[in-house]
């Protein structure tokens, strides 16, 4: 960004802020606005599912919203949560809690998420995660949100970056509170597989003067819990290897097969501070900084089962169909590694994202202004060892055999071999790595709304932002080396790092046969590889992305009777210098395009309840920073090359929403809305031959291209309705028919979306007690996994949540919770390779119990 451009900008804003400050609406205007948005504060689902309705139903976009009725009482103990319970919304859940989230048939990725309208800077921490552009919801604590909007249809002066849907939070501003609200709350919440109790706490409060000009917020909530979440898995496409039993007989197999144990100890924090000053009644200053912060360490253990280790018995051999194993038991044969043997990976991920704004708003007779200064940062520091523990001298031990043909089962052939630490010594890896990364948006805004004395168009808004934005990520390794420790003389073996048995693993899906208990090791294994690393640190894969963006956007605002709506058109240029290192040898890739982006929507009253919508627009998803980055992997002997690709365009994608809703009641509402994406510029990693430096004429080069399009159609349908006895039910359904074309013209699903899904709760209150139980169910959706191919499927999946609260006084409520009330798990598939079992996560249930006071 010119330095010249961004100093005139900010003197012009702080120049038509001053003298701003002489002119403005009445006293008592002001005063009426704050008084109404504190009358708004009232217990109760009922009123927190109005003022959400209330939101949707005068927006002149597609926009759903959700409301928390009071202070802490977000609907859902996660942000995600409460969003799947929005039509055309599904959710992703890796380790159990909401990570991501998928709308209308777009990838987690194609959405975007803001806080009080601006962007958050994130890092995830999942080193095979890979590295893109979506909010990771564990990071935020619910406590402290009032309330999201979800807009699924294009609005100018929104960010652009979503072809799936915007998601804004808001927070609390003093100036809107009662003065000396004080809000706090303890809870306690059980996990079920770990058999485990964690604390979590929260507080806030906001104080104002008698002028009601000046006003500090602060609010803080810190939550520790247990995620467990046990797997049996099957690693690489079934088939993909090729074996011969002890008959000689050549046999496609799967590569190998885990039981897994995933044990992290998770801390979460938010902090918030809100400043508010109204010199005038016109001019309102607010500066805001909020802080989240999370820490998982965990340890994944795993007891790994690889079948090219040893020989498969071919009098235990059973095929399916496609001539793909489905069971055997395998032996040791020959020098190597051992067939089963414990795989412990520590992480010790720490994550901070924060978010600092200052804004100005000015209101005069006939415009206004509002002014954004701001920057949000993330950073991620991921500590990580993996180490490999079998029996290398008496190998027969470790024989298993294993089923993937319906419920998949692995046990091991002799169990006395897992009955001590001692049996299973150091023999493959030790390695310990750092990956940092980083992420730091900038930006400044002004946006001007002029009111017109128009029979039609009743405003017009415009603005300009400007922002920065940088991602860096950089892996740091000091692997201790196996050999040296040995010629050390240390034999180390797991009960050096003694972290006692798990039992009783993977009870949900019944198998009894199955590996489900093992020996694992410590967090000791940390300290050991720190304590021990060499000196010399390799630095892998470093790369940065810096993006400049600057958009401008003109947006008409016009209503009549019985009709109202926007006209607008969003502008936007992106400059893009991709850093990094091609065959040892540093460089950078500069790209700039630019974007128009049209909108229009429209919203018909057929009738006094009764609303008509359709909306069209022009919206654009960037690429990830992981097909963006300057760097490659070249094998000169196998004439292969895999590339990033920093010039890369964005996803294009034109949509359209058209839809009617009937609102019978101020609670109620029955809604339908059709809903169609066209995506081009789809990116797909591709291969062709072509000459690469390095590697030469005729080289296999994978990369990511701009060579697919995609088509995403479907029905919301939505219901709504509070009884006049205390129920309420609320329920939503959303058929959702994807597909993407890649380069040579074939078909496939769409990523992580369901063609069907659906959402039911009810609920009842009275002076008392608030009872809500809600069910959540999606068909099966494709799904990537490292080394599982594209052709891997969940099947469907539901969820039973609860929650009753007891309204002990007007200030005091006892809440009981329960997610995942039943203890689904989640099953993916292999349907080319006869529907082989290829993972099964189990998370358990999670309780919680609390208390909070308001006053």
């Amino acid at each position: 960004m010119n330095s010249y451009l961004k100093s005139s900008y900010v003197a012009a804003c702080v120049a038509t802020a001053l003298s701003g400050m002489s002119f403005g609406a009445a006293a008592e205007q002001q005063e009426g606005a704050s008084q109404a948005m504190e009358t708004i504060e009232v217990r109760g689902i009922r009123r927190s599912l109005t003022e959400a309705l209330n939101t949707k139903r005068f927006a002149n976009s597609v926009v759903d919203s959700i409301s928390a009725e009071d202070i802490g009482k977000f609907p859902d103990k996660n942000i995600g949560d409460a969003m799947q319970r929005i039509p055309g919304v599904t959710v992703v859940r890796t380790f159990g809690e909401v990570s991501g989230v998928t709308v209308r048939g777009t990838a987690p990725e194609h959405s975007m998420v803001l806080l009080n309208g601006q962007n958050v800077a994130s890092v995830g921490w999942f080193d095979l995660g890979g590295m893109n552009r979506s909010f990771n919801f564990e990071m935020l604590a619910s406590e402290q949100i009032s309330g999201m909007d979800v807009y699924k249809s294009v609005e100018s002066d929104i960010n652009e970056g979503a072809m799936g849907g915007t998601v804004n939070l808001k927070t609390r501003k003093p100036l809107e509170m009662d003065s000396g609200t004080v809000f706090a709350s303890v809870e306690n919440a059980y996990h079920s597989n770990a058999e485990d109790w964690s604390p979590a706490y929260s507080g806030l409060a906001s104080w104002k003067n008698d002028q009601e000009n000046f006003g500090i917020l602060v609010a803080y909530s810190n939550e520790e819990s247990k995620v467990y979440r046990e797997t049996l898995s099957t690693f690489g496409p079934p088939g993909a290897s090729e074996l011969e039993d002890s008959a000689g007989i050549l046999r496609k197999t799967s590569c190998c097969a885990s039981s897994i144990i995933f044990d992290e100890d998770r801390e979460r924090s938010s902090s918030q501070i809100s400043v508010q000053y109204a010199p005038s009644d016109a001019l309102t200053l607010s500066l805001d900084y909020n802080l989240f912060e999370l820490q998982n360490d965990h340890v994944n253990s795993a007891m790994f089962a690889i079948m090219s280790s040893g020989t498969l018995q071919s009098d235990t051999v059973s095929v399916n169909e496609q001539g793909i194993v489905t069971g055997a038991t395998v032996r040791a044969s020959g020098p190597g590694g051992a067939p089963l043997f414990n795989n412990s990976v520590l992480r010790t991920p720490d994550m901070q994202s924060d978010v600092l704004n200052f804004t100005a708003n000015y209101q005069a007779d006939a415009w206004s202004a509002d002014f954004v200064l701001g920057q949000s940062t993330a950073e991620g520091r991921i500590g990580q060892t993996s180490t490999w523990w079998g029996d290398i001298t008496e190998r027969a031990n470790s024989g298993f055999s294993y089923n993937v043909d319906g419920p998949l089962e692995l046990q091991p052939v002799n169990s006395d071999y897992l009955s001590s630490h001692d049996n299973l010594e150091l023999f493959h890896e030790y390695t310990y790595i750092n990956y940092e990364r980083d992420n730091e948006i900038d930006y400044i805004q002004a946006d001007f709304t002029f009111e017109l004395d128009s029979p039609v168009i009743t405003s017009i808004q415009t603005g300009i932002k400007f922002q920065e934005q940088v991602f860096s990520y950089q892996e740091n390794n000091q692997d201790l080396s196996v050999d040296a420790i040995r010629e050390g003389g240390e034999r180390l073996t797991l009960g050096d790092f003694n972290g006692g048995f798990v039992s009783g693993l993977h009870s949900a899906e019944g198998r009894a046969g199955s590996l489900s208990s093992f020996p694992i090791a410590t967090r000791g294994l940390w300290d050991y590889a720190r304590n021990n690393a060499p000196g010399t640190v390799t630095v892998k894969d470093a790369f940065s992305i810096e993006e400049d963006i600057a958009a401008a956007y003109v947006k008409a605002n016009f209503s009549g009777e019985g009709f109202r709506g926007n006209l607008g058109l969003r502008v936007v240029e992106t400059d893009i210098l991709s850093k990094g290192e091609i065959n040892g040898v540093k460089g950078e890739v500069d790209k700039t395009y630019t974007n128009y982006l049209p909108s229009l929507n429209l919203a018909i009253d057929l009738t006094e309840d009764m609303i008509f919508r359709f909306a069209a627009g022009s919206t654009v998803s960037r690429p990830d920073y992981d097909d963006m980055k300057v760097a490659d992997i070249i094998s000169q002997s196998f004439k292969t090359a895999n590339v990033g690709s920093p010039d890369l365009d964005p996803y294009k994608s034109d949509q359209y929403d058209m839809g009617v809703e009937w609102y019978f009641n101020p609670s109620s509402v029955l809604g339908a809305t059709l809903f169609v994406k066209n995506i081009s510029d789809y990116i797909e990693q591709t291969t062709a031959a072509e000459f690469y430096p390095g590697c030469g004429e005729g080289c296999l080069v994978t990369r990511s291209r701009n060579v697919g399009t995609a088509d995403v159609r479907g029905i919301e349908l939505q219901y709504q309705h509070a009884f006049e006895n205390g129920f309420g039910v609320q329920a939503n359904y959303t058929y959702t028919d994807s597909s993407r074309t890649d380069s040579t013209g074939k078909e496939t699903p769409i990523e992580e979306v369901s063609k069907n899904s659906y959402n039911l709760s009810g609920y009842y209150e009275n002076d008392l007690f608030s009872v809500r139980l809600a069910y959540n169910y999606r068909d099966n959706w494709v799904r990537q996994l490292n080394g599982s191919g594209l052709d891997s499927s969940n099947d469907a999946y539901d969820q039973v949540d609860a929650s009753v609260v007891w309204h002990v006084t007007d200030n005091i409520d006892v809440s009981l919770e329960a997610v995942n009330l039943l203890n689904e798990a989640l099953v993916l598939r292999q349907p080319t390779a006869g529907n082989i079992v290829h993972a099964v996560d189990e998370f358990g249930t999670r309780y919680f119990v609390g208390a909070s006071i308001r006053f």
